[in-house]
């Protein structure tokens, strides 16, 4: 009786721990969030100020300012790399596999210093996106809470409780947050994992509303949209932005193939970075910085057809350069802008027929919420987003159908997300399940060896029987004098036989003993015979039968309904 009240004293400690943990990550998502963007806007609207650095070609203006700030922000980065021994960043690709297996947390160093390069490149006027490293670090923060209070809690869900709270925060949606926390991280909607992710969701959605000044992302008109007349432009818009989303994800991942086939350093890829986008900033100074502006701009069709084309070709080309030359972000900013450009020349074509411009709006809203869902891999979320940042239903109803209809062309195309493809690019296949990966984790060595028979070239046949009978099996492996496996012979051969050398077998199935449980599995899928050796740089180090594996398998899993 004492042990089960002991039992629940520590359920009830462990709940409260957690509720108030959630709570902790909900503000410090907001100040961090909050920060982040207000902060790294205050910078875009000083470059965009009139001032030094400008000159006049041709009876032309032209500012000169991007290559100053994004140099500046290029020294920074290098430094921050430099301090913080960062080979490598990370962000949201990187949360979703932390939360699909257990084995390899998130690194702290490597996601705080990912933010901050994240802020310095959105400051310096770099093309990058600001929510996803607001993403990740919102996971990162999970990561660092678990890591000092060390409390009993389920790690993933966890870590969602962070994501949440940084999209609630980031985008001032506290629904998108707990449904971006199920659809893109968890995978799965479980009802234990609701409550503490809508606390930090709703927490980090409450700190903004009161420590400060909130106002919707979109500037639409407020009115009841019918949604019939938009269907067949809607219809036309989703396939276009499909295949916008395709060649934007495809130009990120040839970017990153082309500067690492370069060879050259990280300095000179982020100078020749500042060279090229400054020059491009240049000629089309709206694809640069983070393009808030510019979006509301082409959903209320303040561009011309012609021009939206230009933007959406530049902003591809100049993002793919900066997230793999220099300088880093998310991907959900700058594919918003590229949805919204194809969106507005959709639009301008609805307007030829007739169409309202709040229905003409509509269609850009639509089409830029289907490019972006794409690329990130989560609809509903992405739905309602549209809903909680335009502050209008009408608006999330129209965006459905094209969001849908583009996600579904992309994902046969290109795959469910650009963060899955990340991960597919480093080995890691998320649509073969968490259990897949959790064997793909498990090595060979963590398998408890069976008992088996170890033998020398030199022992006779007779005394390999004696020694086969005593320990009751089947099979011996024979080994020199540093326990070189030299190979495998059967009880059925031994019969007559004087020495072992003649009949054992030279090339007999083994495991190295980091082999994955699924490679063993694949290797054993045809194996007859009653144990696999295990060897270690050729030594014979164990041997495991087919019911080893199959138990371990059984393990993985049982431990996976657990969580």
């Amino acid at each position: 009786m004492e042990s089960k009240n002991q039992q629940r004293a520590e359920m009830v400690k462990t709940g409260i721990l957690q509720f108030f943990l959630a709570i902790a990550l909900g503000l410090i998502a907001s100040i961090v969030a909050n920060a982040f963007v207000e902060g790294a806007r205050w910078f875009e609207s000083y470059q965009t100020a009139d001032g030094m650095f400008t000159a006049s070609i041709a009876g032309m203006h032209f500012s000169f300012k991007i290559f100053v700030t994004m140099s500046c922000a290029a020294v920074l980065i290098i430094l921050v790399r430099k301090f913080l021994g960062i080979t490598a960043w990370s962000g949201p690709a990187d949360s979703i596999y932390a939360v699909q297996q257990s084995k390899e947390p998130l690194d702290i160093r490597v996601g705080v210093g990912s933010t901050l390069a994240a802020f310095i490149s959105a400051s310096g006027g770099a093309s990058v996106g600001q929510y996803g490293p607001l993403v990740h670090f919102g996971a990162t923060i999970s990561q660092i809470l678990l890591k000092l209070t060390k409390i009993n809690v389920d790690k993933n869900v966890f870590l969602a409780c962070g994501v949440a709270a940084a999209i609630s925060a980031g985008f001032n949606a506290p629904i998108a947050g707990v449904l971006f926390a199920h659809e893109a991280l968890l995978r799965r909607f479980s009802v234990g994992a609701i409550a503490p992710i809508a606390i930090s969701s709703i927490v980090a959605y409450a700190a903004n509303q009161y420590l400060f000044s909130i106002e919707l992302a979109f500037s639409v008109p407020d009115m009841p949209i019918p949604v019939g007349p938009l269907i067949p432009f809607l219809l036309i818009a989703a396939p276009l932005c499909s295949l916008t989303a395709i060649a934007y994800m495809s130009a990120l991942r040839k970017g990153k193939t082309m500067a690492t086939a370069s060879g050259w350093s990280f300095p000179q890829l982020a100078a020749l970075c500042v060279v090229v986008a400054g020059f491009i900033g240049m000629i089309f100074p709206d694809v640069l910085g983070l393009g808030s502006l510019q979006i509301n701009q082409m959903i209320n069709n303040e561009f011309t057809p012609t021009y939206l084309v230009a933007l959406l070709i530049a902003k591809i080309i100049i993002t793919a350069l900066c997230l793999n030359a220099g300088f880093f972000g998310g991907v959900f900013g700058p594919a918003l802008f590229v949805g919204a450009a194809i969106g507005g020349v959709v639009a301008y074509s609805g307007g030829l027929f007739g169409l309202a411009p709040e229905m003409t709006t509509a269609i850009g809203v639509a089409s830029m919420a289907a490019v972006s869902a794409a690329v990130i891999g989560a609809p509903l979320t992405v739905i309602m987003i549209v809903i909680e940042l335009t502050g209008s239903y009408s608006y999330g109803l129209a965006s459905m159908l094209c969001v849908i209809l583009c996600s579904l062309i992309t994902y046969r195309a290109f795959g469910l997300s650009f963060f899955d493809r990340q991960l597919l690019d480093r080995g890691i296949d998320l649509k073969r399940g968490r259990e897949h990966i959790a064997l793909s984790q498990t090595t060979i060595d963590e398998i408890p060896s069976s008992d088996y028979v170890k033998v020398t070239p030199d022992t006779s046949g007779q005394a390999t029987l004696d020694m086969l009978k005593a320990a009751q099996t089947t099979e011996a492996y024979v080994c020199d004098n540093q326990d070189v496996l030299l190979g495998k012979v059967n009880v059925l051969d031994l019969q007559g036989v004087v020495t072992l050398t003649g009949i054992m077998d030279r090339t007999p199935l083994s495991f190295d003993g980091q082999d994955s449980l699924t490679h063993a599995m694949e290797k054993a899928s045809e194996f007859v015979g009653e144990s696999i050796p295990v060897v270690d740089q050729g030594r014979l180090v164990g041997a495991l039968t087919e019911g080893d594996l199959f138990n371990k398998v059984l393990s993985v899993q049982e431990e996976l309904r657990k969580q």
